[in-house]
Protein backbone atom coordinates (compact mmCIF):
# COMPACT_ATOMS: atom_id res chain seq x y z
CA UNK A 1 0.00 0.00 0.00
CA UNK A 2 1.40 3.38 -0.65
CA UNK A 3 0.65 7.25 0.09
CA UNK A 4 -1.40 9.17 -2.04
CA UNK A 5 0.46 12.36 -3.28
CA UNK A 6 -1.69 15.32 -1.86
CA UNK A 7 -0.09 17.71 -5.13
CA UNK A 8 -1.22 15.42 -7.26
CA UNK A 9 -4.45 14.91 -5.54
CA UNK A 10 -5.18 18.49 -5.12
CA UNK A 11 -4.47 18.96 -8.88
CA UNK A 12 -7.21 16.44 -10.31
CA UNK A 13 -9.71 17.68 -7.92
CA UNK A 14 -8.96 21.42 -9.08
CA UNK A 15 -9.69 20.26 -12.73
CA UNK A 16 -12.62 18.08 -11.43
CA UNK A 17 -14.15 21.33 -10.06
CA UNK A 18 -12.86 23.66 -12.89
CA UNK A 19 -16.06 25.08 -14.62
CA UNK A 20 -13.46 26.95 -17.05
CA UNK A 21 -13.25 22.96 -18.60
CA UNK A 22 -15.63 21.65 -20.42
CA UNK A 23 -17.64 18.74 -18.67
CA UNK A 24 -15.99 16.08 -20.90
CA UNK A 25 -12.53 17.76 -19.49
CA UNK A 26 -13.91 17.74 -16.34
CA UNK A 27 -15.43 14.07 -16.53
CA UNK A 28 -12.07 13.14 -17.62
CA UNK A 29 -10.12 14.71 -14.56
CA UNK A 30 -12.58 12.72 -11.84
CA UNK A 31 -11.41 9.10 -14.48
CA UNK A 32 -7.99 9.84 -13.99
CA UNK A 33 -8.19 10.72 -10.33
CA UNK A 34 -9.93 7.69 -9.63
CA UNK A 35 -7.69 5.46 -11.84
CA UNK A 36 -4.52 7.07 -9.90
CA UNK A 37 -5.81 5.62 -6.15
CA UNK A 38 -7.04 2.43 -7.16
CA UNK A 39 -3.20 1.76 -9.08
CA UNK A 40 -1.66 2.87 -5.93
CA UNK A 41 -3.55 -0.55 -4.60
CA UNK A 42 -1.06 -3.39 -5.04
CA UNK A 43 -2.50 -6.46 -7.11
CA UNK A 44 -4.71 -3.90 -9.15
CA UNK A 45 -4.26 -3.00 -12.92
CA UNK A 46 -6.66 -0.69 -14.87
CA UNK A 47 -7.28 -0.34 -18.31
CA UNK A 48 -9.11 3.58 -18.98
CA UNK A 49 -11.87 4.01 -21.84
CA UNK A 50 -12.50 0.91 -23.56
CA UNK A 51 -14.99 0.97 -26.02
CA UNK A 52 -16.79 -1.84 -27.54
CA UNK A 53 -16.31 -2.78 -31.22
CA UNK A 54 -19.67 -1.67 -32.19
CA UNK A 55 -18.88 1.83 -30.56
CA UNK A 56 -22.26 1.77 -28.58
CA UNK A 57 -20.67 1.19 -24.83
CA UNK A 58 -17.77 3.07 -23.47
CA UNK A 59 -16.04 1.40 -19.97
CA UNK A 60 -14.51 4.07 -18.26
CA UNK A 61 -12.08 1.82 -16.00
CA UNK A 62 -11.54 -2.17 -16.41
CA UNK A 63 -10.17 -3.50 -13.53
CA UNK A 64 -8.17 -6.77 -12.87
CA UNK A 65 -8.00 -7.88 -9.24
CA UNK A 66 -4.76 -10.54 -9.22
CA UNK A 67 -5.10 -10.08 -5.31
CA UNK A 68 -1.76 -9.76 -4.45
CA UNK A 69 -2.17 -8.95 -0.21
CA UNK A 70 -4.08 -6.05 -1.33
CA UNK A 71 -6.83 -5.32 0.70
CA UNK A 72 -9.38 -6.00 -1.66
CA UNK A 73 -9.28 -10.10 -1.31
CA UNK A 74 -12.97 -9.96 -1.25
CA UNK A 75 -12.92 -8.36 -4.51
CA UNK A 76 -13.79 -10.26 -8.01
CA UNK A 77 -10.89 -10.70 -9.92
CA UNK A 78 -12.75 -8.51 -12.97
CA UNK A 79 -14.80 -5.04 -11.87
CA UNK A 80 -16.04 -2.16 -13.80
CA UNK A 81 -15.66 1.74 -12.73
CA UNK A 82 -17.86 4.27 -14.58
CA UNK A 83 -17.17 8.05 -13.58
CA UNK A 84 -19.82 10.69 -13.69
CA UNK A 85 -18.54 14.30 -12.39
CA UNK A 86 -22.11 15.96 -12.66
CA UNK A 87 -23.31 19.05 -10.74
CA UNK A 88 -26.39 16.81 -9.74
CA UNK A 89 -26.68 13.42 -8.48
CA UNK A 90 -26.58 10.98 -11.16
CA UNK A 91 -30.00 9.67 -11.97
CA UNK A 92 -31.83 6.11 -11.92
CA UNK A 93 -31.43 5.88 -15.80
CA UNK A 94 -27.73 6.40 -15.58
CA UNK A 95 -27.24 3.98 -12.81
CA UNK A 96 -29.20 1.23 -15.07
CA UNK A 97 -27.42 1.55 -17.70
CA UNK A 98 -24.24 1.20 -15.99
CA UNK A 99 -25.79 -2.09 -14.58
CA UNK A 100 -26.49 -3.37 -18.21
CA UNK A 101 -22.91 -2.69 -19.27
CA UNK A 102 -22.06 -5.02 -16.15
CA UNK A 103 -24.32 -7.45 -17.30
CA UNK A 104 -23.78 -7.46 -20.75
CA UNK A 105 -19.78 -8.29 -19.97
CA UNK A 106 -20.76 -10.42 -16.97
CA UNK A 107 -19.00 -8.65 -14.45
CA UNK A 108 -20.41 -8.71 -10.91
CA UNK A 109 -18.95 -5.56 -9.44
CA UNK A 110 -18.76 -2.04 -10.47
CA UNK A 111 -18.17 1.17 -8.83
CA UNK A 112 -19.72 4.57 -10.06
CA UNK A 113 -17.92 7.68 -8.92
CA UNK A 114 -20.50 9.73 -8.83
CA UNK A 115 -19.18 13.29 -7.88
CA UNK A 116 -22.49 14.15 -6.46
CA UNK A 117 -23.78 11.25 -5.37
CA UNK A 118 -26.91 9.06 -6.74
CA UNK A 119 -30.73 9.98 -6.74
CA UNK A 120 -33.15 8.83 -3.89
CA UNK A 121 -33.33 7.74 -0.27
CA UNK A 122 -30.57 5.21 0.35
CA UNK A 123 -32.94 3.84 3.34
CA UNK A 124 -36.47 3.57 1.10
CA UNK A 125 -34.14 2.57 -1.76
CA UNK A 126 -36.13 4.99 -3.94
CA UNK A 127 -34.79 6.30 -7.49
CA UNK A 128 -31.12 5.30 -8.75
CA UNK A 129 -30.73 3.47 -5.03
CA UNK A 130 -33.94 1.00 -6.48
CA UNK A 131 -31.81 0.38 -9.73
CA UNK A 132 -29.03 -0.68 -7.46
CA UNK A 133 -31.04 -2.83 -4.84
CA UNK A 134 -32.78 -4.67 -7.90
CA UNK A 135 -29.49 -5.68 -9.29
CA UNK A 136 -28.42 -7.48 -6.35
CA UNK A 137 -30.82 -10.25 -7.35
CA UNK A 138 -29.14 -11.10 -10.49
CA UNK A 139 -26.06 -10.74 -8.66
CA UNK A 140 -24.66 -7.53 -9.63
CA UNK A 141 -23.19 -5.28 -7.26
CA UNK A 142 -22.75 -1.33 -7.55
CA UNK A 143 -20.41 0.64 -5.14
CA UNK A 144 -20.58 4.26 -4.99
CA UNK A 145 -17.94 6.69 -4.05
CA UNK A 146 -18.32 11.04 -4.34
CA UNK A 147 -15.79 13.68 -4.23
CA UNK A 148 -16.02 13.93 -0.93
CA UNK A 149 -15.26 10.70 -0.48
CA UNK A 150 -11.98 10.77 -2.42
CA UNK A 151 -11.26 14.04 -1.03
CA UNK A 152 -10.67 12.59 2.56
CA UNK A 153 -8.16 9.51 1.14
CA UNK A 154 -4.43 9.77 2.02
CA UNK A 155 -3.25 6.32 1.83
CA UNK A 156 -4.51 3.22 -0.83
CA UNK A 157 -5.55 1.47 2.21
CA UNK A 158 -7.94 4.08 3.06
CA UNK A 159 -9.73 3.28 -0.35
CA UNK A 160 -9.37 -0.16 0.31
CA UNK A 161 -11.32 -0.08 3.23
CA UNK A 162 -13.89 2.43 2.23
CA UNK A 163 -14.42 0.07 -1.08
CA UNK A 164 -14.79 -3.01 1.52
CA UNK A 165 -17.15 -1.16 4.05
CA UNK A 166 -19.31 0.10 0.92
CA UNK A 167 -19.36 -3.92 -0.07
CA UNK A 168 -20.29 -5.10 3.18
CA UNK A 169 -23.38 -2.34 3.13
CA UNK A 170 -24.68 -3.46 0.25
CA UNK A 171 -24.65 -6.84 0.89
CA UNK A 172 -26.13 -6.39 4.24
CA UNK A 173 -28.61 -3.32 3.44
CA UNK A 174 -29.05 -3.05 -0.03
CA UNK A 175 -27.03 0.06 0.14
CA UNK A 176 -23.31 1.28 -0.31
CA UNK A 177 -24.08 4.67 1.04
CA UNK A 178 -23.67 4.93 5.03
CA UNK A 179 -26.37 6.93 7.46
Amino acid sequence: MANYSRIKMEGFLARCNDVSLTNTQRGMALQQLFEYLLNKIPGLISRPNSIDPFRSEEIDIAVANTRMNNGLACFPNLFLVECKNWAAPVDAPTVGTFIDKMRNRRVELGILVAANGITGDPRSLSAAHHKVAMAQGDGLRVLFVTIDDVSKLSHSKDLAELLVDRLLLLIASGTSLGN
